[in-house]
């Protein structure tokens, strides 16, 4: 019951989230070592969310079909989801990483599913792999999709990334 009430929490939050013209600005840097084992996918257990994420990102030149996110600190396994400036916050997905392990990932790219076409402002967001499946799925209010993750102070993990596209 606890982890139901916690991921309707996390679905209001980015519902929330979604309509906040705040900067977004992530909790400080993540300390914890690197971790390289892929979590184990046999069995679709809702994942665990107990630690709180961070991501932290550069403004960057790109090509325009990728970008670098510098960290992200997963509380379980999971994605950066990339998306699109929709007035200074969060819009439309427009790519996502392949599935991460818990912990610190670094210099994770994010190919995105249609290159920029210009210079942009994205935002770049924690996703926890929720149903433990492996596959990127979100599409709220379900419940057994990937949700945000949060930060230590219980907002989505998610920041804006100016991109120059080049």
């Amino acid at each position: 019951m606890r982890k139901l009430l916690l991921i309707l929490a996390v679905v209001a939050l980015v519902a929330a989230a979604c309509g906040d013209s705040g900067d977004g600005d992530a909790a400080s840097a993540p300390t914890t070592a690197p971790t390289t084992a892929a979590p184990t996918t046999t069995e679709a257990e809702p994942a665990v969310v107990d630690s709180p994420a961070s991501i932290e990102v550069d403004g960057q030149a790109s090509t325009g079909s990728t970008i670098v996110v510098r960290s992200v600190d997963l509380p379980a396994a999971g994605f950066v989801v990339v998306h699109a400036d929709n007035d200074g916050a969060p819009g439309m997905v427009i790519g996502h990483s392949d599935l991460l392990p818990a912990g610190v990932s670094t210099d994770v790219v994010v190919t995105l599913d249609k290159p920029l076409e210009g210079d942009a402002k994205v935002f770049p967001m924690a996703h926890v792999d929720a149903n433990a499946n492996g596959e990127y799925e979100f599409a709220p209010p379900d419940a057994l999709t990937d949700v945000p993750a949060l930060t230590a102070d219980g907002k989505v993990a998610v920041v804006g990334a100016d991109i120059t596209v080049g």
